[in-house]
């Protein structure tokens, strides 16, 4: 018991001594979704899911393809 108290001890006191930077970084997140919102046409419309995870949506007069 003896043994971990001053293990304890000693890593407190060298905890100033450390040349360690205070500030903490914070990464980034490689890419942010965006969500767009526009007002409906009031036009039949149909969607396509593809499997990269984009959402297409078209006029059902417009089909369109993920490529």
């Amino acid at each position: 018991m003896s043994n971990f108290l001053m293990l304890l001890i000693a890593a407190a006191g060298t905890s100033s001594l450390c040349a360690c930077s205070t500030q903490t970084q914070v990464a980034e997140p490689p890419h942010r979704a965006t969500i767009v919102v526009h007002e409906p046409k009031r036009e039949e419309g149909d969607f396509v899911l593809c499997d990269d995870g984009r959402v297409i949506v078209f006029p059902a007069s417009h089909p369109k393809t993920c490529t």
